[in-house]
C-alpha cells in the first residue's frame, strides 16, 4: 500500500501525468452512484411523504467533482433540483439538507405567502460523508497509479 508522498514524489518526474491523473480521478468518483442511490433513498425516507416532498427532492441530480491539485484536493458532491417555474423557481437543497423547507401557505404560492417547515436534517450529507467507501476508493486509486508509475 503506497501513501499519498510516495505517489507526489513518483509523479514529478513521470512523462504520462496526465494519464494517471485521470485514472485517479476514475477510481476516486467510483463510489458516486451508490452514494446517489443512498441520497435518493435517505430522501424518501427521511423527509415528509405527506405532499410528496420525499419523492420529490429523491429527483435530485447529483455530480460530483474531483480536484487533485493544491491543499484542497478531494470530492466536492453538488446536489441540485429544479422548482416549478411558475411558483417557485429555486430549490435550497441546502436548507433542506440543514432541516428546514419552504412550504405554501395554505395553498397560496405568491411571494411572501410561504412560510418554513421542520424536517429532519441530513439526507444529503450523511450519507454523502460516508468516509469509509471515499477512503477505499483514494487507497485503491493512490495504489494503481503507484503501480503504472513504476512500471513505466
Amino acid at each position: 500500500m503506497g501513501s499519498i508522498d510516495d505517489l507526489i514524489r513518483d509523479m514529478r518526474n513521470f512523462d504520462r501525468r496526465r494519464e494517471v491523473t485521470n485514472h485517479l480521478a476514475r477510481e476516486i468518483r467510483k463510489p458516486v452512484p451508490g452514494v446517489r442511490k443512498a441520497i435518493r433513498a435517505r430522501a424518501k425516507s427521511h423527509l415528509p411523504s405527506r405532499g410528496g416532498l420525499g419523492l420529490w427532492v429523491s429527483k435530485l441530480s447529483v455530480t460530483a467533482r474531483v480536484k487533485l491539485q493544491g491543499r484542497a484536493a478531494g470530492v466536492t458532491l453538488k446536489g441540485r433540483r429544479k422548482g416549478f417555474p411558475d411558483k417557485q423557481p429555486k430549490v435550497d437543497l441546502r436548507r433542506i439538507d440543514q432541516g428546514r423547507v419552504a412550504a405554501p401557505s395554505w395553498g397560496r404560492r405568491g411571494a411572501g405567502d410561504w412560510h418554513f417547515q421542520n424536517v429532519k436534517p441530513g439526507f444529503f450529507s450523511e450519507p454523502s460523508t460516508d468516509v469509509d467507501q471515499w477512503r477505499d476508493a483514494a487507497v485503491r486509486a493512490v495504489d494503481k497509479a503507484l503501480e503504472v508509475i513504476r512500471r513505466g
